[in-house]
């Protein structure tokens, strides 16, 4: 009888520690389904029948007449035209800028990432003006617009004026790295990584404030801890700072990929054959634009999957 109240009384806290499991489990689901229901009710209340209609549309060929819009149906035609025979009047296609875009985003996104970290990293540190320049690197995100990527774009007369004067080759940063004996590839590599700097810029505003709110949200008796023990700031950005912001790491990509897209010419393109009145073609393009997308964000799933990127590094 002492043995079996010995093995109730044992089990007792496991039973009430399994109970806790539980209804932590139970409470992030609640917290979970409420912080989705406002998305879920626009999307099925705002968002759902139109995704449906256009792509219903995207098969037909749409005509308008009076008082309503004439159907013929033509399958894949509008999909067919779009990939091999769409041009613009720039001598660009749909084809071209999608394949630009795709190629411009698996570019940026591992740069745009380390360097949204390691800013995070800098700007989380104690120091004077740590507001300001906070604010410095947030300002990309609020003048990201049409007219000040115009006025940016003034830098075009400045490179015709330094090539028609004849100094253009004292900026010419590929001239002197060829002429260093590199290769042609790593030359291009490095030239187009420095090409995109003001995209990168433009993209690393909300990166960083997201990856700066995860250090902030590490406990910071781990880093006490740390330097008890003797750690050095590169251990600990290794074994407390990068596993605790792994979790993050995913939203960030997510958000970088998708804003990408966003402000790619392939948006404009779609916009141009949507007031051209050819409906089946841009929503077919829409279609193919979304996949495109899908796909990347599927692949970047099962890779997150794999690396065992994404999960709370408290769950286990």
């Amino acid at each position: 009888m002492k043995l079996m109240n010995i093995k109730r009384h044992g089990d007792e806290p496991q039973q009430e520690k399994k109970k806790l499991t539980i209804s932590y489990k139970n409470q992030r689901r609640i917290w979970a389904a409420i912080f989705l229901a406002p998305w879920l009710i626009g999307f099925f209340t705002l968002f759902l029948f139109p995704l449906i209609q256009s792509f219903i549309y995207s098969f037909y060929q749409l005509t308008p007449v009076s008082g309503a819009i004439n159907k013929t149906f033509i399958g894949f035609q509008n999909y067919v035209y779009a990939i091999n025979q769409h041009t613009t009047t720039t001598s660009s296609s749909f084809k071209v800028e999608l394949l630009n875009t795709t190629g411009d985003a698996l570019i940026n996104l591992p740069v745009l990432l380390i360097f949204s970290l390691f800013i995070a990293v800098l700007l989380n540190m104690k120091f004077k003006g740590r507001a300001a320049i906070r604010a410095i690197f947030f300002i990309p995100v609020i003048l990201n617009s049409a007219a000040v990527a115009t006025a940016l774009g003034g830098g075009d007369v400045i490179t015709r004026i330094l090539e028609q004067s004849g100094i253009d080759r004292i900026f010419d940063l590929e001239f002197y790295l060829i002429q260093t004996g590199m290769t042609p590839m790593i030359v291009m590599f490095i030239v187009g990584l420095i090409g995109r700097i003001y995209d990168i810029l433009a993209l690393a505003g909300v990166p960083i404030l997201l990856f700066l709110a995860s250090i902030q949200s590490v406990p910071k008796h781990l880093y006490e801890a740390a330097k008890i023990e003797g750690a050095t700031s590169y251990e600990m950005f290794w074994l407390i700072t990068l596993p605790n912001v792994s979790p993050h790491i995913v939203t960030v990509t997510v958000y970088a990929l998708v804003d990408t897209f966003l402000t790619s010419p392939v948006s404009g393109i779609i916009s141009d054959e949507l007031k051209k009145q050819a409906w089946g073609l841009s929503s077919a393009m829409a279609w193919i634009y979304v996949g495109t997308i899908l796909v990347m964000l599927g692949s970047l799933a099962v890779l997150a999957k794999g690396l065992k990127i994404g999960g709370s590094h408290y769950e286990n």
